[in-house]
């Protein structure tokens, strides 16, 4: 009977066997943990770029016609007349000459008719100290007007306020009816005097014009917006440039028209305005909407609506919604790649990067394994 022998494999065969398996197996999880584990943080830094865009917008009165994302909004229609009368400062200088005005005098008419003194009229101080009138006047009956006049000799002294002066070319009788006092104290050749300036006119009639204006607001609250407009209806100015004057007045009529409304709802439409006109690839990081300078367009006042008009600015970058940053395009580029790539685009100033592990050198696998932040 034969006898079969069984012959048992070398234990250092199984060794290499498991161990193979073990090699196999850590690469496995280490190939794994690459995939799940490695991150790349990218940050842009973007190229700004300013943008505007006009827009209108309508107040009415109505609630019921309010459509905001139409840009339609209450408010308030401003429609009135006003007028006021103001006395305001001379601030001209000028030096007189011989033969100049050296002062002003207020000439009282007791009579029942009206007195005309001629140029040159003779005025005369108790003490003879003589002055002229420059030019003619025209007294009306129990009244009395304003004039200037020049001294005779201008070596002689001046006049102080108040002093009475006589017209010798009139009549014994008519000189106690019809005589001048001085209005201020005179002054001599070669002093400076004030003057009415063409500035002063100016700033006179826009200062009146603005608290005209204001009043028609008196009664809205601060912080509500306001736009108004200007017509001037009447003015009349007491004196003209170069008067030899202290004091002017100046009477005023004035129209004023606008609007009133809330300048939040104002904003929130500018914002809607400039969102309109930005790619979807680019995001809004600035913009002007709370000092927006608006103007009024038309106004109608029957119906009791306005329509104004504006333009906002604001400031745009690429947004991480962009083609341009898209993580397909991205997908196991290499450091230097991945710079020179997004680098060569017009929106992006510079780009960083850094990986998790940091001796990664490739982008990931996964798309969701790129952070990218844009820089604002």
């Amino acid at each position: 009977m034969t006898h079969r022998h069984h012959i048992n494999p070398p234990l250092n065969i199984y060794r290499k066997i498991a161990l193979g398996f073990i090699v196999i197996t850590a690469i496995l999880i280490g190939v794994i943990f690459y995939f799940a584990l490695s991150y790349a943080y990218i940050t842009v830094y973007p190229k700004s770029q300013e943008v505007n865009t006009d827009f209108n917008f309508i107040v009415v009165e109505n609630p019921q016609n309010v459509n905001l994302e139409e840009g339609i909004i209450v408010g308030k229609i401003i429609n009135e007349e006003l007028e006021d009368e103001r006395t305001f400062p001379s601030t001209g200088t000028k030096i007189l000459m011989d033969n100049d005005i050296v002062g002003r005098v207020r000439i009282t008419n007791n009579l029942t008719k009206s007195q005309a003194l001629v140029a040159t009229t003779r005025l005369l101080t108790a003490d003879n100290i003589l002055f002229r009138l420059k030019n003619r006047v025209d007294i009306p009956a129990k009244s009395s007007i304003e004039a200037e006049v020049y001294a005779d000799d201008p070596s002689q002294p001046l006049s102080k306020s108040g002093t009475k002066f006589t017209i010798p070319g009139l009549s014994s009788a008519l000189q106690i009816l019809v005589y001048a006092e001085a209005i201020s104290d005179f002054n001599a050749s070669g002093q400076p005097v004030l003057v009415v300036s063409q500035e002063d006119l100016d700033k006179a009639l826009a200062l009146m014009s603005d608290e005209l204006a204001q009043k028609s607001i008196k009664d809205i609250p601060a912080e509500t917006a306001k736009v108004l407009s200007k017509e001037i209806i009447s003015q009349e100015f007491s004196n003209k440039v170069g008067d030899q004057v202290n004091n002017f007045k100046i009477k005023l009529k004035l129209r004023v028209k606008g609007v009133t409304f809330n300048q939040g709802d104002v904003k929130k439409f500018s914002q809607k305005a400039l969102q309109s006109i930005i790619p979807t690839d680019k995001q809004v990081v600035a913009d002007n909407s709370d000092k927006l300078i608006i103007e009024l367009d038309k106004i109608d006042t029957t119906n009791r609506l306005a329509q104004l008009k504006s333009n906002v600015k604001g400031v745009v970058i690429i947004s991480e919604n962009s083609q341009i940053l898209d993580r397909d395009k991205l997908i196991r580029l290499k450091l230097d790649e991945i710079k020179a790539y997004l680098e060569n685009f017009e929106d992006i100033e510079k780009v960083e990067i850094s990986f998790f592990p940091k001796w990664v050198k490739k982008m990931p696998f996964f798309q969701d394994h790129i952070i990218i932040r844009v820089n604002k």
